[in-house]
């Protein structure tokens, strides 16, 4: 009898454990699935470690797998953690920089003996008007509220004009577009449905970026998957497409909002 393997009495399993390697101990959760049949693991927003397995694997070669990407993990850790930390130090408050169209805008903070806020773009900055009777926190909440209500306008009138120009390009026609908040997604694309969906966030990033992202997800509506033939038809479309792949992965984290 090999005492290796785990053998299921239901479909999934959920385990909590961890492992020493040279660089450090490293903490995971494991869950084990009839329908995985490969190890992959992952490296959460929170700096979880969370590794994903098919049901009957052993043990020892689950390790072996974390062993051989230790240096990976310890990386992503880093980063992760350096992400929130800046995250953390970036606030809704007067001075502190935000994106839109690719560029970074301060937010002036203005204290009035008010009850409804005020927010209005500059050209060169955000200048909000807010009660001056509000604490930290709630001055902090209600800043990033008006932002983000004016970032989704802005959204809903740029991204229209943008999918509607590439698509009569392309000769598609998606049945529906909606600009939603997806927490980690840019925009998406149901191939059976022929429906877009586009993060508001995206409005933050460069003009040309946006059609990137608006570019990738119509030629979803002809290709579902990222085939090669997918990226040959962004590459029809956009040449350069890669450069603006790239400065959405440099930027991501100045486009996530604390």
């Amino acid at each position: 009898m090999n005492t290796n393997r785990i053998h299921p009495s239901k479909k999934i399993i959920l385990q909590q454990t961890s492992f020493q390697t040279p660089h450090g101990i490293i903490s995971y959760s494991l869950k084990r699935s009839r329908q995985r049949r490969t190890i992959t693991i992952c490296v959460t927003e929170k700096a979880r470690v969370q590794v994903a397995a098919p049901y009957y694997a052993l043990q020892k070669d689950i390790v072996s797998f974390l062993q051989e990407k230790s240096s990976w993990v310890f990386r992503k850790l880093a980063e992760v953690r350096q992400a929130n930390f800046s995250l953390a130090q970036r606030q809704f408050e007067h001075g502190h920089h935000f994106l839109f169209l690719g560029k970074k805008y301060p937010i002036e903070v203005i204290e009035k003996n008010m009850q409804q806020p005020q927010l209005s773009f500059k050209g060169n900055r955000w200048k909000i008007i807010v009660p001056d009777n509000l604490s930290f926190q709630n001055r902090q909440a209600l800043i990033k509220e008006e932002l983000i209500r004016w970032y989704r306008v802005q959204a809903e009138e740029i991204l229209g004009g943008r999918i509607f120009h590439f698509a009569r390009m392309m000769g598609v026609a998606p049945k529906k577009i909606a600009i939603r908040t997806q927490k980690r997604k840019w925009g998406s694309c149901n191939y059976r449905t022929q429906t877009i969906n586009l993060n508001w966030q995206i409005i933050m990033s460069a003009p040309e970026v946006i059609d990137y992202i608006v570019v990738h997800e119509l030629c979803h509506l002809l290709i579902p998957n990222h085939s090669r033939r997918f990226w040959k038809k962004v590459e029809g479309v956009l040449p350069d497409y890669a450069q603006r792949k790239k400065w959405l992965k440099d930027n991501a984290l100045d486009m996530t909002l604390p």
